[in-house]
């Protein structure tokens, strides 16, 4: 009796412990190439040309789906996930323009000339005091340095903070040392399970990926997936680059 409960536990196991085998769809047609992630065992993969997966996951487990002109999607395996074949659905990213909604019907004002001539006029008379410059009659003598100066300096207290924008930023060492000592996935444990880098090669392969400027906008928890994909990518060529260094 023990034997048969001892086998029917590890069968339970098993059939518990298994690969999801899917499909990605929106509502048009099969996506390929959007990137799986369980973020439980810290493996990945994406899908083929027909949007199908395969990826190594147990019950409870925590899917994320992603793909670029898609939003991101987020489960919970569960038994059923493990036993059928599911099909999953990303809705696609559109421009959703909010409704407007018209009340009563649209009538005509008539326009009173009177206060629509005051109108224009006080406008006329602002863009003087603001641009006096163009209305002045050409100047064929010497040039009026002074006026030019003016002119300068109204553009210079014109620029806005929009302006001047803020210069995206990449990703420093440094910066990977810190998210590898306080990020929970993103650990040792992925550095030599996921990236195959020993602790000895930790930063000599973040120095390696700081050379490729990476944007800063990639540690936003958004785009976590899509930094996942620059590691493994990077840690290839660095495996690489360490085994030709070897050989010298």
């Amino acid at each position: 009796m023990t034997k048969i409960t001892i086998l029917f536990c590890l069968w339970s196991t098993m059939m518990l412990s298994q690969n999801i085998t899917g499909t990605l769809y929106d509502a048009e047609a099969p996506i390929s190439g959007a990137k799986i992630m369980n973020i439980t065992s810290k493996s990945i993969t994406s899908t083929d040309g027909n949007g199908n997966f395969k990826i190594y996951a147990q019950i409870n487990d925590t899917l994320i789906f992603s793909s670029l002109f898609h939003h991101t999607n987020q489960l919970m395996v569960t038994e059923s996930h493990l036993m059928d074949t599911p099909v999953f659905e990303l809705r696609k990213m559109v421009n959703e323009l909010d409704e407007v909604e018209i009340q009563g019907a649209i009538t005509s004002k008539e326009m009173n000339e009177e206060t629509a001539s005051k109108t224009l006029n006080q406008q006329f008379q602002n863009d003087i005091k603001k641009h006096g410059y163009k209305y002045k009659k050409p100047n064929t003598g010497p040039l009026d340095l002074m006026a030019i100066g003016e002119s300068i300096i109204k553009l210079f207290k014109r620029k806005t903070p929009r302006e001047f924008e803020t210069v995206e930023t990449t990703i420093t060492s440094d910066d990977f040392d810190t998210l590898f000592k306080s990020d929970k996935f993103f650990n040792d444990q992925f550095l030599v399970l996921n990236l195959n880098i020993t602790k000895d090669y930790k930063h000599l392969y973040f120095a390696y990926c700081e050379s490729k400027e990476m944007s800063s906008s990639l540690l936003q928890s958004k785009n976590r997936i899509y930094l996942v994909d620059k590691f493994l990518e990077y840690s290839e060529e660095f495996r690489e680059i360490l085994k030709e260094s070897q050989k010298q």
